[in-house]
């Protein structure tokens, strides 16, 4: 069986390799979010080597996300701690939904006219495709913005053919499917890792992994009505495995958080409400 750094280096992430800052913002998202947003930095640091990247490149990124206005550092005698700001732990927990929270059901759509680039721009930054002639669409999902002159509109024939292949064009749904496909066979040898009861640091690191390739792929997807979808999506397919690990590692993966990791007040809450929910919201899909 090969160990938790060979699973790392050769199945996990060689298809997804981390950059620092990337990394942080996951290791923040699954971890520090939930538990009250702050961090000891040699905590930091050392999740971080389980991944290959140096204390050096941390503090590098750190000081990006610090100017960026997402990290704020604060001392307490010889120890740096970096918490979330207000606004970026707003977003994160919005950004949550989109990897613990229920699977994305059926809905309409937003059709715009916007002719204005800047405003384009930020359309397709936000799960809009453009249909030509300046008209921009999207599936009806919290957090659209509102741009141009908009509109909402049901398909009338939601499994029509011809709407599924105008759908997979515009938004690229091959590229999509080939990322979730990737994701999928990386992964899936996590799952003798989670049957052999992997504890501690390992399973942490691993849960990690896996929150962090879910997350660049989960990200780009527009997630349109899964009546649009093909009958052989792998993103469904992908959601299910993301949920099963995480379900499966979280055990001895909060258990370690709640042992090791700190904040200004001590170690970090094994599973705080906030972390429960997400449990919760993950076993419902299985």
């Amino acid at each position: 069986m090969q160990t938790c750094v060979e699973l790392l280096a050769n199945d996990v992430l060689k298809p997804f390799p981390p950059k620092a800052a990337q990394l942080i913002v996951t290791i923040y998202g699954d971890i520090v979010e939930p538990r009250g947003g702050v961090l000891w930095m040699g905590d930091l640091i050392r999740l971080c080597a389980g991944f290959g990247v140096n204390e050096s490149l941390v503090r590098t990124a750190v000081s990006r996300l610090v100017s960026k206005g997402q990290l704020a550092g604060q001392r307490d005698g010889r120890r740096s701690f970096y918490a979330l700001t207000p606004d970026a732990r707003n977003e994160y927990h919005i950004a949550a939904e989109l990897f613990y929270g229920p699977e994305d059901g059926e809905c309409d759509w937003i059709i715009t006219h916007c002719p204005d680039p800047q405003d384009q721009s930020i359309l397709m930054s936000h799960g809009f495709a453009c249909l030509g002639a300046d008209i921009h669409a999207s599936a009806d999902r919290p957090g659209r913005p509102v741009l141009g002159t908009a509109f909402r509109a049901t398909a009338l024939r939601p499994e029509a053919q011809d709407l599924k292949a105008l759908v997979s064009s515009a938004f690229d749904l091959q590229a999509l499917s080939a990322d979730y496909a990737v994701f999928i066979n990386g992964f899936r040898t996590m799952k003798s890792v989670v049957a052999e009861n992997a504890a501690g640091e390992t399973a942490l690191l691993l849960r990690l992994a896996l929150v962090h390739a879910y997350r660049a792929i989960r990200l780009r997807d527009p997630r349109l009505p899964p009546s649009v979808l093909p009958d052989d999506w792998p993103g469904f397919g992908a959601h299910r495995l993301f949920a099963e690990l995480y379900v499966g590692l979280s055990v001895a993966a909060d258990v370690h958080i709640g042992r090791h990791l700190l904040d200004q007040n001590g170690y970090l809450p094994e599973k705080p409400p906030a972390v429960e929910a997400r449990l919760i919201s993950l076993a419902a899909r299985l």
